[in-house]
């Protein structure tokens, strides 16, 4: 009964949309389709929930009314995704339109936009539903109207163009990652991929990014020419293929793919997210932009990686793209942020712990696919307290490590230990309320032995580190015994 209701409450949706959207201007058709996938009744579209089925109902009509063919017996690709100890149902929406060039049809470019987001949560009590305007059911209106303009013009159509609304991208990227790992479409026939990904605040930022529009031979050349034409102004068109959306599967086994993203402008992961806050005329230039952009692709004799993005791509014996590899040189910030104290070599006591920090880039040289040198430059804070009184340092701390890579996942995930070696220069500081002497009773320059483990994950860095001194901070005459700095750190970074 329930879900005889839910059908008839979509149909009652759909019919406005489906009659007056002949007529209407696009960008009320599109605020139509965002106004209804954002609706509180579809639940923000969470993975395995009723409102991702009324979600998916919405769309697969929307792709049946433009004509577009079924995958297969349907326009439904079903697969699980294993969230903790479950394993969620999770369905990809697709839909074909056949080339019209006999000897291009073969092959296929993808256009895309995933519809999950993050449903909803209980807080003291009261429903609070994160809505995903922006994110996502911009990119999903302009799919559908993508979708109906192509197959209204399918003479132009070169190509095959095979439509998707992938679930589960908030979760992982699961619905690009399982399309390819079930070769719904064979990857080998896939000629290109679009993402279209939060395309809602163009206004707001005022340009449209199409990073990895340069992993197409040609394609930053074509997208700047006909951003002209539709008066549309292009930011990031790197070849880099974005991490972050759905293209990362595709660009990660070398099909060219794009990122179509207008920033994060609207309430992002937040339920403020809502239709009344896009910019549709913004959309339906966005829209047109893309659907020349693709027919141009459609109708190319060929369609290559470029050659930017083909020196990144790592390739098995047979020629076969294995992974994008990874830079040999990039850098970032990093923050250490953990305890450390003085340990008298002579003696069974040591002094006791204060927080110590250090901040400050780093550098990545990728060695080998195991092996990753890792220089920093940190300001450094760090002493002990010893009785009622504390000694505090200001350093300049340059740490060089050699990390292992214990295990990774293709170019997204590791984890590795670490272990080498760092030098101090002292600069100031305080040992009980008195400037320290550094001429007289500590010495200006250490150096010492670092060992640790950490996670890279996507971009970020999480680890700990333990850096153990092993010259003396103290001038040999300025106290009995030899003290040594010893740092237990845990570490936060970001690479660019």
């Amino acid at each position: 009964m329930r879900k005889l209701i839910h059908l008839s409450w979509i149909i009652g949706l759909l019919i406005p949309v489906l009659v007056f959207g002949q007529t209407e201007e696009l960008p009320g058709v599109l605020k139509d389709h965002v106004r209804v996938l954002a609706s509180p009744e579809f639940q923000g579209r969470g993975l395995g929930t009723e409102g991702a089925e009324l979600a998916r109902a919405y769309i697969s009509t929307h792709f049946a009314d433009a004509g577009l063919e079924p995958i297969g017996e349907d326009y439904f690709h079903d697969f699980r995704v294993r969230i903790g100890l479950a394993w969620v149902p999770a369905i990809n929406v697709v839909g074909k339109l056949p080339g019209s060039n006999p000897e291009l049809k073969d092959e296929v470019i993808v256009v895309g936009a995933h519809y999950d987001h993050l449903g909803y949560v209980y807080r003291s009590g009261d429903k609070s539903i994160y809505h995903g305007a922006d994110d996502n059911a911009s990119g999903v209106a302009t799919l559908i109207e993508l979708a109906a303009h192509l197959s209204e013009n399918r003479e132009k159509v070169g190509r095959t163009i095979v439509f998707v609304a992938f679930d589960a991208e908030e979760s992982g990227l699961w619905g690009a990652r399982m399309f390819l790992q079930d070769s719904v479409v064979h990857p080998e026939r896939i000629r290109g991929m679009f993402s279209l990904d939060m395309v809602g605040m163009y206004e707001a930022n005022n340009a449209l990014d199409l990073k990895g529009i340069a992993s197409f031979a040609g394609g930053r050349e074509l997208a700047e020419q006909l951003s002209q034409k539709h008066h549309i102004k292009l930011g990031n068109t790197s070849a880099e293929i974005e991490r972050r959306t759905d293209t990362w599967p595709f660009g990660n086994i070398g099909i060219p793919a794009a990122h179509a993203f207008t920033h994060l402008k609207s309430p992002y992961h937040q339920p403020e997210d809502t239709y009344d806050l896009l910019d549709y005329e913004g959309m339906a230039s966005i829209k047109g932009f893309l659907a020349d952009l693709i027919v141009e692709l459609s109708q190319m004799p060929e369609v290559n990686p470029s050659d930017a993005f083909a020196a990144r791509l790592k390739k098995s014996e047979e020629g076969r793209v294995v992974e994008i590899k990874k830079p040999f040189f990039s850098f970032g910030l990093v923050l250490h942020n953990g305890s450390g104290h003085h340990r008298y070599r002579d003696e069974f006591f040591r002094a006791k712990s204060v927080y110590n920090f250090s901040g400050g880039l780093f550098a990545q040289f990728n060695l080998s696919p195991s092996f990753t040198l890792q220089p920093e430059l940190l300001f450094d804070l760090n002493g002990s307290k010893f009785g009622d009184g504390t000694f505090r340092r200001t350093s300049i701390t340059a740490p060089v490590n050699l990390q292992y890579n214990l295990f990774q996942i293709e170019s997204e995930a590791r984890f590795f230990i670490l272990g080498g070696a760092y030098y101090r220069y002292n600069v100031g500081g305080k040992v009980e309320g008195n400037s320290i002497d550094y001429g007289n009773d500590f010495e200006e320059n250490e150096w010492g032995l670092s060992f640790g483990l950490g996670v890279e994950i996507m971009r970020v860095h999480l680890g700990w580190t333990q850096r153990i001194g092993m010259s003396d901070i103290n001038q040999s005459h300025s106290v009995g015994t030899s003290l040594r700095d010893r740092n237990s750190y845990f570490s936060i970074g970001y690479r660019f």
